[in-house]
């Protein structure tokens, strides 16, 4: 296993968030991931779980925000069966094979407040 990356994220915050400030969510979730999150009952606990995965793909990667890997090439995506999974653009796939890691595995939790992500990069 290269990395493990955890990451929790407060859905109240996200909301805050994504109300305050409007081109948030366009900065850092992929259209696709705007079209996921706002088709959902709660939007925001959507896209609280889906930063918590970008971060939690960066932490595993030895990696922090502003470590050169765009937000916008992290993507969680929905498998064949539903459980999510993340692609990679350039950028990402760029630190991932500078790790030499093998595809990333993804597990995403949301409850009330919290929302919680973790990648495992083998």
């Amino acid at each position: 296993m290269k990395g493990i990356g955890a990451d929790v994220v407060s859905v109240s915050r996200m909301r805050k968030s994504l109300a305050r400030t409007p081109g948030f969510a366009s900065r850092v979730f992929t259209p696709a991931e705007r079209a996921y999150c706002e088709a959902r009952r709660d939007p925001a606990a959507h896209f609280a779980a889906r930063f918590a995965a970008k971060e939690a793909f960066l932490k595993a990667l030895g990696l922090g925000l502003w470590d050169g890997v765009a937000l916008h090439d992290i993507e969680v995506r929905p498998g064949e069966r539903g459980a999510p999974g993340l692609w990679l653009g350039p950028t990402a796939a760029a630190a991932l094979s500078r790790a030499r890691g093998q595809p990333p595995m993804l597990t995403l939790s949301h409850d009330g407040d919290v929302a919680l992500a973790v990648v495992v990069v083998p």
